[in-house]
Parts: structure tokens; sequence; C-alpha cells
């Protein structure tokens, strides 16, 4: 098997900052959906039992990273690492139960 060398024009050592770059804003990454209640409460993990970060208003955009298998919530077990902040930085746990992102979601699990 040939083996290719690509030659970056870069400077050295922002490539790896280029590519995690590209990793974190491509679009496959994060859902944008919003919450459907008054308030959803924003959890340090996949349970009401942990806790607390902090309460997201209604019709707040937030940026699903990753889901993952927590507490059972009205039948829904699903729960969304969630971006909340006008940046998406400040990172928590949702249950699904109360988000709405237009029948997509982010396929990779947390």
């Amino acid at each position: 098997m040939a083996t290719t060398t690509v030659k970056s024009s870069l400077p050295a050592g922002l490539l790896p900052v280029v590519i995690a770059f590209l990793l974190m804003t491509t679009p496959a990454l994060y859902v944008t959906c919003y919450i459907v209640t008054a308030d959803l409460n924003v959890r340090t993990c996949a349970s009401t039992s942990c806790t607390l970060i902090t309460t997201i208003p209604s019709g707040t955009d937030v940026f699903i990273s990753c889901i993952t298998d927590g507490e059972d919530i009205s039948g829904d077990s699903q729960w969304d690492y969630v971006g909340y902040s006008s940046d998406g930085t400040l990172l928590g746990y949702v249950s699904d139960y109360y988000v709405d992102c237009g029948g997509l979601c982010p396929g990779q699990s947390c």
C-alpha cells in the first residue's frame, strides 16, 4: 500500500488546534433544540437526584452534544448533555422528555 505525505502550510502546532475547532463546530456534533416546558433544571448527571446547576426558561435554545441513559422521566430515560449559555460552553444534563429537536437527535452517546 502506498503512503502519501501531505504538507501543511499552517505554522507548526496550529493544525491540531484547527482540527479541534472543526470537530467542536461541525453541525453533526451539535443539534440545536429548545426547551418546551415552563422551566427545565440542568443537572450534573442524568438524574433528578443530581446537583442542580441552573434552570433554563421555556423557549431557550440548547445545544445537545451527546445523549445518555438516565432516570426515567414520564417514560423517557434519555438525557441530553447540553450547552445552554450564549456560547454553549456551560454544560449539564437535562431530561430529553422536555426538549424538542424537531426530530433531529445527535447519535453519539456521552
